[in-house]
């Protein structure tokens, strides 16, 4: 009998598959419990719908997010920190630090989605990458002077 799973069920599949189960176990058990329904033309349109749904969604993500990354190239920031001997920051350059830039210029990036391949710990031009979901990644361009003690 095919089942489709409203819960998971171990050791036959999880919430929103379809999957084929013995008659007994299927109307003793998971019908019984509500853990699945029997597959008919509903469920069939009803799992058509939400995957449709789903694609719209990741579309419109998706160029949200190509967006973003444009506005990213776009907009360099700027740090600027107390340094040391030999150009040195005291401390380092954090991702907290680049989100927090961002968003005094209006981009607001999550600290999380920030990757800061070495630590950013002397003045200069630095690219960092920023890790979006759906395997998009985006640079921005950082710049750490030192601060005019005058």
């Amino acid at each position: 009998m095919q089942i489709y799973l409203l819960k998971d069920l171990k050791g036959h599949g999880k919430a929103g598959e379809i999957v084929n189960l013995n008659d007994g176990y299927a109307k003793n058990f998971v019908l019984k419990n509500k853990i699945g329904k029997p597959v008919d033309n509903a469920v069939l349109s009803e799992m058509k719908a939400k995957a449709e749904s789903q694609a719209f969604k990741s579309q419109t993500e998706i160029a949200a997010i190509k967006a973003q990354i444009a506005q990213l190239k776009q907009t360099p920031i700027t740090l600027h920190c107390k340094v040391g001997a030999n150009q040195k920051l005291f401390g380092s350059i954090t991702a907290t630090e680049i989100s927090s830039a961002l968003a005094e210029k209006g981009i607001t990036i999550d600290k999380h989605l920030i990757v800061i391949a070495e630590p950013i710990k002397t003045t200069g031009t630095y690219n960092v990458t920023v890790k979006y979901n759906h395997q998009l990644t985006g640079t921005i361009t950082v710049n750490v002077e030192e601060i005019n003690a005058k």
